[in-house]
């Protein structure tokens, strides 16, 4: 299907369901039971009836003209899912990719961050975990939480830099003044062709001056069976996990409250998981990976009665290391092979400082506002080390060289939103962020003596700019009963850097900027039994990063091109009864290149960017007695191929594009509620689809598959 044909169905079919928002609205109200005559609790009227804080005000999901898709703890208890990597496809235009501990790329609609700095922030809470740097963002485990929130397109005024392609927030679960709680799960499960793995997980909460004062402590451990066999061993890519979050409240009184949350978080592989086949690999080199983290925040909060004043304090601490055998792509490089093994070792970590302020007005009048400020402080440093290992030649032995890098941020922002009523069914929004970043950074570059006489070239280099940038967004909101029509433009950004590698041409490179011009709809009729969320936009990015391969076999950011295109979202939950739920999601994205560009031709996709991605599921809770409710869930997940593409990397001997597989994957849950306790069987990836999702290209010398299927068994008790 041509570019102008996909956007052309895409396109029609939104104007259809946009144009008739509200004939349709009205017509299914009349015809149904109203929302008072159903049960406030009843799951059929949850779908529209979600409370979000994207906004950064409590408000139903189903009145915020944003994006947004809201999995809450029982959409990860069904699913069984234990990360974002989990729910992906139940997401429109969400995609993750999992190379190891410390090595997530995380992509939405499109805006590719496969390599660089991230285009999709992160938050615990109001807290960003976003790194500074192309380190892998701070992994956060679904662990006991209220909801996460993905909200879909840039968030310039109220999230900032590199929420380019949007937000995900981990909303942690608040801990309850007045009544002790406590639930504890085990697990076993086993991979087919692999090992066994286990899961323990709990929480417990405990007032300690009830209705003033509680704390609330969650903990996991998980052990991922290995299933890829090599030289090396067998099942050697098992994988550990442990996260520990605690969490005290207090409120003095109804106007004041205040929040103090700590989170430890460790990931760690012996191997990651490479391999040829899915199964096989034939790497000779370990390739450890691992990631830890600590990080704390203090939320104060104080109502005035026509303003809250929030403030938000924190800090994280984050360390990573991976090592990888790159052998193959320097024997390639050079067209024999010259090395029996290149390690290549990158150990980093990041610190992190802020403090925001935000004043946000009482919500019940016409005219809304928010305005706030933050500062914060990153301080990185990073070795990567490299060492070489010759196939037999006289003249040379083992050697090596290294990098040693530190990098200071400083950043400033100021932003500020308005909302104004025009009239009771029409609203207009307005709002923007400065943002001024101060960057340092500097490398010291210890070069090896090629030909072994031992005066290694010690090259010391470092440079800071200041990047600024003003991002707006503006929205109209037009409302029709139980729906919302609403039309956006926001401009995102990531902040520029440097390239401090000797090999590299160019010392800086500038910031880019993405802007999308969004039309969407939000229906709930049926009484509250069905809900729709669609929206079709257009993207216009600019001054694109891209991380590229030198002619030396360096790496190097450039601002190269610039690529425009369609996409649309959609996402449907129909509840006929109490005991059953049906949901669908749909994301499409065409954005490609407009102009030819340092790795791309006009005409290319964005990097490792599916088409499509498709994701269908049921729940079907039925009461089976007095004493036990039964539990059924089943998805069926579809992601489309994509590929990386890198075009300057032919002259050096390598594919120009390294494509990925599409693939469906089909998952099931039973279990039995008994009250007190609840056990179940699950079943990820059913039909054991090996399919490729990170293709090889370059340094990565083999890619890596699906998780073979995995079946397994668990109990929940709770207190």
């Amino acid at each position: 299907m041509t570019k102008t044909s996909s956007f052309r169905r895409v396109f029609s079919f939104a104007v259809i369901l946009l144009s008739s928002t509200a004939a349709i609205s009205p017509a299914f109200a009349q015809g149904t039971a109203s929302s008072a005559d159903r049960d406030e609790n009843d799951s059929a009227t949850s779908a529209s009836t979600i409370i979000v804080t994207a906004n950064r005000r409590s408000e139903s999901i189903s009145e915020v003209p944003i994006a947004i898709s809201a999995l809450a703890a029982e959409d990860f208890e069904r699913r069984n899912a234990l990360s974002l990597d989990d729910v992906q496809a139940a997401v429109p235009g969400l995609r993750l990719v999992d190379i190891g501990p410390g090595s997530q790329r995380i992509q939405l609609r499109g805006v590719s961050q496969y390599l660089g700095q991230a285009t999709v922030g992160n938050y615990v809470d109001e807290f960003s975990v976003t790194n500074l740097g192309p380190q892998g963002v701070a992994e956060v485990q679904l662990l006991d939480l209220e909801r996460v929130e993905v909200l879909r397109g840039p968030q310039p005024t109220l999230y900032g830099e590199s929420s380019m392609g949007g937000t995900i927030r981990y909303i942690t679960a608040r801990p309850d003044l007045n009544e002790f709680s406590a639930s504890v799960t085990g697990e076993l499960s086993t991979i087919k062709s692999g090992e066994e793995g286990y899961r323990a997980e709990g929480f417990i909460n405990v007032p300690i001056a009830p209705g003033v004062a509680a704390l609330r402590i969650s903990a996991q451990h998980r052990d991922i069976g290995g299933w890829i066999d090599g030289p090396v061993a067998d099942d050697y890519n098992d994988r550990q996990i442990t996260t520990i979050r605690g969490k005290l409240l207090v409120e003095p009184s109804p106007q004041f409250s205040i929040s103090a949350t700590v989170l430890y978080n460790e990931s760690k592989q012996d191997n990651v998981s490479f391999s040829l086949d899915g199964l096989n690999t034939a790497q000779t080199t370990l390739t450890p990976s691992s990631q830890d983290y600590l990080l704390g925040y203090l939320e104060a909060s104080y109502d005035f009665g026509s303003v809250n004043l929030l403030s938000v304090t924190g800090y994280i601490d984050q360390s990573s290391f991976a090592r990888r055998d790159i052998g193959p792509f320097f024997n390639t490089l050079f067209g024999f092979p010259a090395f029996t093994q290149v390690f290549s070792d990158a150990d980093g970590n990041f610190k992190r400082f802020s403090q925001e302020l935000r004043l946000t007005s009482d919500s019940s009048g016409s005219f809304r506002y928010l305005i706030g400020g933050i500062y914060a402080e990153g301080k990185g440093t990073g070795l990567a080390l490299s060492t070489y290992r010759p196939a037999p030649i006289p003249a040379f032995g083992i050697f090596n060289d290294s990098i040693a890098s530190r990098t200071k941020s400083e950043t400033v922002a100021i932003y500020g939103n308005l909302e104004l009523d025009l009239v009771d069914w029409l609203t207009i929004e307005a709002g923007g962020r400065y943002f001024r970043e101060k960057l340092d950074q500097s490398s010291v570059t210890t070069q090896f003596d090629a030909l072994g006489a031992g005066s290694n070239r010690v090259i010391t280099r470092g440079r800071n700019a200041n990047f600024d940038t003003f991002n707006p967004r503006i929205a109209i909101t037009a409302k029709f009963d139980d729906s919302i029509i609403y039309a956006s433009a926001a401009k995102g950004f990531r902040s520029g850097g440097f390239n401090l590698n000797p090999a590299a041409p160019n010392p800086t490179f500038d910031p880019e900027s993405l802007w999308t011009y969004e039309a969407g709809t939000k229906l709930t009729f049926l009484g509250g039994a069905a809900y729709i969320e669609a929206a079709l936009y257009y993207q216009d990015y600019t001054s694109i990063q891209s991380t590229n391969v030198t002619p030396l076999g360096a790496t190097a950011v450039f601002n190269s091109g610039a690529a425009d295109g369609f996409g649309f979202d959609l996402a449907l939950v129909l509840s006929p009864s109490d005991n059953f739920q049906f949901s669908a999601s749909l994301g499409h994205n065409d954005v490609a290149f407009t102009t030819n560009a340092v790795d791309k031709f006009a005409g290319d996709p964005l990097d490792l960017v599916p088409p499509y991605n498709i994701s269908v599921a049921a729940d079907w809770t039925p009461r089976v007695s007095d004493s036990f409710d039964l539990l059924v869930h089943a998805d069926l997940n579809y992601v489309d191929e994509a590929a990386i593409i890198l075009r300057q990397i032919g002259a050096l001997g390598f594919d120009t594009v390294a494509p990925n597989e599409s693939r469906v994957l089909v998952n099931g849950r039973i279990g039995a509620d008994f009250g007190a306790f609840e056990v179940y069987a699950f079943g990820t990836n059913l039909f054991n689809e090996l399919k490729e999702v990170n293709p090889d290209f370059g340094s990565f010398v083999e890619p890596i598959y699906t998780q073979p299927r995995t079946l397994g068994v668990g109990v929940k008790a709770k207190f």
